[in-house]
């Protein structure tokens, strides 16, 4: 029977949360639908959970298994390239879907002839349930609905996207925030998105997620190679001018982020490295955001006074005379 949607996998070291992800995705009502599971060079017992997996549903589990570690992006890469449905998942193997979850996103879809549906999701750390796609942003995709969108943010494993809307694009390979642009991207390609309303997602943070990882310079590397990426991938678009406040947003989001990073009294960086992070942060900062922060109406919404008393202070260079 042809696949309706393929979902991917990255497995990493997930041997504690494994059995679980797997029990609800081996049993999803949509029976056309394929598993690609990709074991990212795991050192636990994950791999032999995988294969316990492949054996006993062969017919709708592949099995890919990476010799080197090339974190969620390289793991995604390498499932898009056996996916054959007319949608793609990725799910986390830390987190638990719905067994009814993509016979839902897949049915929308089709109803609705959308090319990316987004469905309401359980954040367990929050304790909130969480519906990222609005009224406002749903159907014929503007200029507008682009931008809430992109300021809004959210996550890959919520969504199904239809397989042309993939084409040409890959995630970045060990890191985090690996695909902040690669959502972005696929927000400016998607011309018709739908939403179901129903909790269709569980999602766990486990401690041991790549999402969890807390070490103070790796996750400064990551912000700061993912606002070079959204500045390479995203800015050079024709539709970018529709985005800009929103993209910019972004940007001095992720710059927030990284000033708390170096500036936390836990992280204990030495100076010459805080001095040298707040730097390259700043650079970045005045680089690719135009316009004033306090002009930006996205910034206005949701940065607290905290957040914009932090921001003025690292545009001012003020940090660099506390070190």
């Amino acid at each position: 029977m042809p696949c309706k949607v393929s979902v991917i996998v990255p497995v990493y070291n997930a041997e504690n949360t494994l059995a679980a992800c797997l029990g609800n995705l081996v049993h999803q009502s949509l029976p056309e639908m394929e598993l690609i599971l990709v074991n990212d060079a795991s050192t636990d017992g994950s791999l032999k959970i995988l294969l316990d997996c492949e054996r006993a549903f062969s017919d709708k589990v592949i099995l890919v298994n990476l010799e080197r570690n090339s974190g969620p992006g390289g793991a995604r890469n390498a499932g898009l390239a056996y996916a054959s449905g007319t949608y793609i998942g990725f799910v986390d193997s830390d987190d638990i879907p719905d067994t009814h979850m993509y016979e839902k996103l897949y049915q929308t879809a089709v109803d609705g002839g959308y090319d990316m549906v987004d469905g309401a999701y359980y954040d367990e750390e929050k304790d909130l349930l969480i519906l990222q796609t609005g009224d406002n942003c749903c159907g014929i995709l503007n200029g507008e609905k682009r931008s809430e969108l992109v300021a809004g943010g959210g996550f890959l494993w919520s969504r199904i996207f239809h397989r042309d809307l993939l084409k040409g694009l890959s995630f970045r390979e060990n890191i985090i925030l690996e695909d902040l642009e690669t959502l972005m991207l696929l927000f400016m390609r998607t011309q018709n998105l739908g939403r179901v309303r129903d909790i269709i997602y569980k999602h766990c943070a486990s401690p041991g997620s790549a999402s969890k990882v807390t070490a103070p310079i790796p996750y400064q590397n990551a912000i700061l190679n993912a606002i070079k990426a959204l500045a390479s991938s995203i800015l050079p678009l024709e539709q970018y001018s529709d985005i800009q406040d929103a993209v910019e947003y972004t940007i001095m989001h992720l710059y927030l982020c990284g000033v708390i990073n170096v500036l936390h009294p836990d992280n204990k960086l030495e100076p010459s490295l805080q001095c040298a992070f707040l730097s390259e942060l700043r650079k970045l900062r005045f680089q690719y955001v135009q316009q004033p922060y306090g002009q930006n109406k996205y910034a206005k919404q949701k940065f607290s006074d905290d957040d914009r008393q932090i921001i003025e202070q690292a545009d001012a260079g003020e940090f660099y005379f506390n070190n």
